[in-house]
């Protein structure tokens, strides 16, 4: 059995030490529980995998110091605030230990690590994107300005790493916030192309710097296949994509379908999605700036034929599954990174819906996560 060096201190492949195929049986069988927990009359069926090691398209690492030397890697398991040294991650990409140990060799005698507490430092985060299909890589390093990065020789020394993969872009973000999450308050193009480009089945996707993108490139393919195979176009469809981020699951449907309406809340991401459709030749498709429950309070949606629903992990608000269950729909795809979200919203769905069958996807082996698609009917 195959394991990670770091995987007795690190919390993110917390199922590592269990046969894969153990970990599937053990999901399956969790969303089996989940069925009977509330009570659903619903088909399961077989759980889909994909391949178990460096299936993550991106990652995020954090700085620190041990010694007094420049670290830069993940939360410790145990003891939440304290971080290690990362040199390998099996789950991301061969890559990110080249990039990683020239990254600190460049920064380590120049620049101290931010400190949460004091609110002092320059280095906060180091941010890769992989596509898994095209070979790019995005690097982005996220500081505060307390300091000033040697912008050429950052660029001179990563550009002139030799990789399995091609370095496309180096951002420098600037963000000033107390708050730790990555946060893309200023961008910076240092070097390349302000985005890469990534093929899901014959379509190709920009994704920027701040794009959001499902985590697992090889798993999306298959599961957005699925969508457009249960869906069964005519060409007379009209789908409304609810949370269509980039507008990945909408681009794909749109190729069969009459029209499709996607519906994103922040600015940055409808533009993408925009690019995304140009960039493939797809006219037959919309995307709308809104909040969900806004636009399904204001707009008339009694003509949709499919919705599509990709929601983060908190699931649905009520007043949006109110708006939803007022439509007359007769199909929703209902797809989710956070089961017990998903099965507390089907609960609510069944009164005006059957719920055909439930389907699992592993999109985070080695993780207790993962995503589940849900096909409704509307009752007669």
């Amino acid at each position: 059995m195959r394991f990670c060096q770091h995987f007795s201190i690190c919390g993110g492949c917390q199922y590592q030490d269990i046969p894969y195929f153990e970990q599937l049986k053990m999901k399956e069988s969790q969303i089996k529980d989940m069925i009977d927990f509330f009570e659903l009359s619903v088909e399961l069926k077989p759980i889909n995998s994909y391949r178990e090691w460096f299936y993550r398209n991106k990652m995020e690492f954090t700085f620190g110091k041990e010694d007094s030397n420049l670290i830069c890697g993940l939360h410790r398991k145990k003891e939440k605030r304290e971080l290690f040294n990362l040199r390998e991650c099996l789950i991301f990409s061969p890559c990110a230990e080249p990039i990683l140990n020239k990254v600190r060799e460049v920064l380590k005698d120049r620049y101290l690590p931010y400190e949460k507490f004091s609110h002092r430092g320059f280095l906060r985060h180091l941010v890769i994107r992989e596509t898994k299909f095209t070979d790019e890589i995005m690097i982005a390093l996220v500081t505060t300005t307390q300091d000033k990065l040697d912008q050429e020789e950052f660029v001179k020394e990563l550009v002139a790493l030799k990789l399995e993969k091609k370095i496309s872009s180096l951002f420098w973000i600037l963000n000033d916030r107390v708050s730790d999450a990555v946060i893309f308050e200023e961008k910076r193009l240092l070097w390349g192309q302000p985005f890469i480009t990534e093929k899901i089945a014959n379509l190709n996707f920009r994704i920027f710097v701040d794009s959001f993108f499902q985590t697992n490139s090889y798993g999306i393919t298959h599961l957005y296949k699925k969508i457009e195979e249960y869906a069964q176009l005519t060409g007379e469809e009209r789908v409304l994509d609810l949370y269509c981020g980039v507008g990945s699951i909408g681009l794909f449907l749109a190729r069969r379908a009459k029209f499709v309406w996607g519906v994103e809340i922040k600015k940055e991401i409808v533009e993408n999605a925009i690019v995304n459709a140009q960039l493939n030749g797809i006219e037959n498709i919309s995307f709308i700036c809104s909040d969900v429950k806004r636009f399904l309070a204001q707009k008339d949606i009694s003509n949709i034929d499919i919705v599509v629903i990709n929601p983060p992990r908190c699931g649905l608000s009520k007043k949006i599954k109110k708006y939803l269950l007022k439509m007359p729909s007769p199909r929703i795809f209902y797809s989710s990174c956070n089961p017990y979200t998903l099965f507390t919203d089907l609960k609510d769905f069944s009164s005006l819906y059957r719920i055909v069958f439930i389907e699992p996807f592993d999109f985070f082996p080695h993780t207790p996560h993962l995503e589940c698609l849900a096909f409704l009917e509307r009752k007669n």
